[in-house]
């Protein structure tokens, strides 16, 4: 383990942009020749319930508008509870709904996300596979999707035994609990492409200790047993209001297009310095560690954004703005997938959906007015939440596709 944590301070950067060019394309005097295999695409859609009734009433409003015809992979419902036994309850029952809708062998996977969609009306975000001649296989907590030789693995919102215990023990928990999904269906922890990091109370300070800094420990304890030769995930660490730390993944392991993307307006987040890490660290380790997550990561012409903030090199924008500050995150966005930035070759990036993270309710309205002047695509969430650092006070995520 000693080792494996030394490597954390080792700084492998480097291999997180060259590596992945010689793993999927060969160079000829030609140019760039892709691999064939394939990464398996899917998409998303965002559903609101009809009606402001109980949890009950209004998965149900939102279940019974999704096409049965589909392939449903993964519903993940926001809603922000009283309290962490009204969560719990509210997830359980979100649980059990699904299943009766859609039977035993063809239930989605389930998370539950405490924040506050607009008018704190369930909403939901459904992930559907959009290939054929997939074999699905659906497990309590993760599906496996196998298509030749690419096999893929989601995850549900993984919570830990204890939601009461410390951020870092938490996380630790469900790291233990995704380090067992991944060995024992053939991943190893790198396979890891796409990461959410749900946190009750995401800047709060414990004795000294930050929420989200006890949290970046565990994952860079987690991630030292592995090379990441190929870069990082794509990730999001946001905060909840209620139901401790939550965490999902998509895994892959074949030889599909799937490559790191930097942002020249950014430094690297894994490359931060110790002077925009918050708090003190964990005595596991002998200084605070870096969020461990790309920019973005593309997988054939998906682009899987990752969460992005009003940072330029490493420091936030000095405007208190909630306005201001989307449309700088959405200028380091747009540079991000420009088509001078990913590295395959297209004729540029179109955004397909994006999740609006505001930390002041009163400020999603003139954000709205914004987004849709400026980026007007139907499939946008917004939500209240608290953002990973005090003075930020908006956070986006999303996905685009490369135009060919």
């Amino acid at each position: 383990m000693l080792t494996n944590i030394l490597m954390l301070f080792a700084g492998i950067s480097y291999f997180s942009t060259i590596v992945p060019f010689l793993r999927y394309f060969s160079l000829s005097s030609h140019g760039f020749y892709k691999h064939t295999e394939r990464m398996l695409n899917k998409t998303q859609k965002i559903y609101t319930s009809g009606n402001c009734g109980t949890i009950k009433e209004m998965a149900l409003s939102i279940l019974r508008q999704i096409d049965s015809c589909e392939t449903v992979l993964k519903i993940t419902f926001f809603h922000l509870p009283y309290d962490n036994v009204e969560y719990l309850s509210n997830n359980a029952t979100l649980r059990n709904v699904t299943k009766e809708h859609f039977g035993n062998r063809n239930t989605p996977l389930v998370s539950y996300i405490a924040q506050k969609p607009l008018q704190n009306i369930l909403t939901a975000e459904v992930t559907f596979l959009s290939e054929e001649d997939v074999t699905l296989t659906r497990q309590d907590k993760y599906t496996i999707l196998q298509k030749g030789d690419t096999k893929e693995l989601i995850t549900e919102g993984i919570i830990p035994q204890d939601i009461n215990t410390s951020t870092y023990a938490q996380a630790s928990n469900i790291f233990d609990t995704i380090s067992s999904i991944l060995s024992e269906n053939g991943f190893n922890v790198n396979d890891i492409y796409r990461q959410w990091n749900y946190i009750e109370g995401i800047t709060t300070l414990n004795d000294g200790r930050q929420n989200y800094q006890d949290f970046n420990d565990a994952r860079s304890i987690f991630y030292s047993q592995a090379s990441w030769m190929n870069g990082y995930p794509a990730a999001t660490g946001i905060g909840t209001g209620r139901g401790g730390v939550m965490i999902e993944i998509y895994a892959q392991n074949g030889n599909g297009i799937n490559m790191p993307i930097d942002n020249p307006m950014q430094i690297s987040a894994h490359n931060y310095s110790q002077n925009v890490l918050a708090g003190k660290t964990t005595k596991e380790l002998s200084q605070k560690t870096t969020p461990k997550f790309e920019r973005a990561r593309i997988t054939e012409s998906t682009i899987y954004i990752s969460g992005t903030a009003a940072i330029k090199g490493e420091e936030s924008l000095p405007t208190n703005e909630t306005t201001a500050q989307a449309a700088a995150t959405m200028e380091i966005m747009d540079c991000l997938i420009s088509k001078e930035n990913i590295p395959v070759k297209s004729n540029g990036s179109i955004y397909d959906t994006l999740r609006i993270y505001v930390k002041h309710e009163a400020d999603i309205n003139n954000v709205q007015c914004f987004m849709n002047q400026h980026y007007p695509i139907p499939q946008k969430l917004y939500l209240v939440c608290d953002i990973c650092r005090p003075e930020l006070l908006i956070e986006i995520e999303g996905t685009a596709h490369t135009k060919q």
